[in-house]
């Protein structure tokens, strides 16, 4: 009998403990799931194509590029990248100056078609030095890298391109947060890849 009863109690306790495993891995199967919900989808060529028939349909409303956007630059100088399964980027390329362009950003969602402008800190120079300031667009040669939801941006003073600054921004709580800002102020012929810019912030 007590053969038994240790039998019985034996594979209960292998019925209970292989019921706590697959429930352990059942929670661990889940959260790739989740985490997928944060990362960027593909946006096909139809759903560009709608986003930026939203853009000009909003153009007046969001103040587009202060009213200076090059008609002549077609629509495929607009990008559009995914942020997450509902929000995503738009990138309005203003105008091309001598050796860079102008840039405005909005966000939106699959589940509204109203477009929302992006405000930027940015330091700004004056007589006295750099001063944090804030934009709507952005000058210079620019990169979303959509994984990691950074935005870099790279600015020529000349076009030489031994000067200027160096961005990068977060996207966060549905805005882009300043997360590191380099200046090389002295254009003196000497050339740095931006990335090694005298850091400015943080």
């Amino acid at each position: 009998m007590s053969n038994f009863i240790s039998f019985f109690l034996c594979g209960l306790f292998f019925i209970l403990f292989g019921c706590d495993r697959t429930i352990s891995n059942s929670s661990l199967n889940q959260q790739p799931d989740e985490e997928s919900a944060t990362l960027p989808v593909t946006i096909n060529p139809e759903q560009k194509a709608d986003i930026i028939l939203q853009v000009e349909q909003q153009r007046e409303d969001l103040n587009l590029c202060n009213q200076e956007k090059d008609q002549a630059l077609s629509n495929n100088s607009t990008q559009v990248y995914s942020l997450n399964q509902s929000k995503y980027l738009v990138e309005i390329l203003c105008f091309l100056g001598a050796y860079q362009g102008n840039y405005q950003y909005l966000w939106g969602s699959q589940n509204d078609k109203k477009l929302n402008k992006i405000n930027f800190p940015i330091f700004r120079r004056d007589e006295s030095g750099l001063k944090l300031s804030n934009t709507f667009t952005l000058v210079g040669g620019t990169e979303f890298d959509d994984i990691n939801q950074i935005l870099m941006v790279k600015t020529k003073a000349r076009g030489l391109g031994d000067c200027g600054s160096y961005i990068e921004y977060k996207w966060q709580n549905s805005q882009f947060t300043l997360k590191e800002y380099r200046d090389k102020s002295e254009c003196d012929g000497v050339y740095l890849e931006p990335q090694n810019y005298p850091l400015i912030y943080p």
